[in-house]
C-alpha cells in the first residue's frame, strides 16, 4: 500500500503497513517534513551493500527508495535529506547483539 504524494498518511495507512510488514518507521525532519518506511528484506539489503564501494550513498539512497511507504515525497527526492538520513538509516536494519568466542 503505497501512498500517493497528496494523500496524507492517516493511522489506517500506518495499521495497514504495520500489519503487512511488521515493522514500520517514522522519518521526521528538522523542517517537520514526515516520511514512513518499512524494514528492509535481506535481498534489498544485499544490492544496496553492492553499491557502497562505488557511491557510499547510493546505498542509503536504494535502501531509503526501497522501503519507502509514503508521507512527504521531499524527503525521497531532495538529496540534503538523505544527508541528514545517512547514519540514521542503519535503525532500519535493526541487527540481533551475537558474541563469538573461540573455544
Amino acid at each position: 500500500m503505497t501512498v500517493e504524494k497528496s494523500l496524507a498518511v492517516s493511522q489506517e495507512h500506518i495499521d495497514a503497513w504495520k500489519k503487512k510488514y511488521k515493522d514500520v518507521f517514522k522519518l521526521t525532519a528538522a523542517d517537520g517534513k514526515v516520511g514512513y518506511c518499512r524494514k528492509p528484506n535481506r535481498d534489498e539489503v544485499s544490492y544496496a551493500m553492492t553499491l557502497i564501494s562505488g557511491d557510499p550513498l547510493a546505498y542509503h539512497e536504494t535502501i531509503l527508495k526501497a522501503t519507502w511507504l509514503g508521507g512527504d515525497e521531499e524527503i525521497v527526492e531532495d538529496k540534503s535529506y538523505l544527508y541528514g538520513l545517512g547514519g540514521q538509516l542503519d535503525k532500519l536494519l535493526e541487527a540481533k547483539k551475537v558474541e563469538v568466542e573461540k573455544l
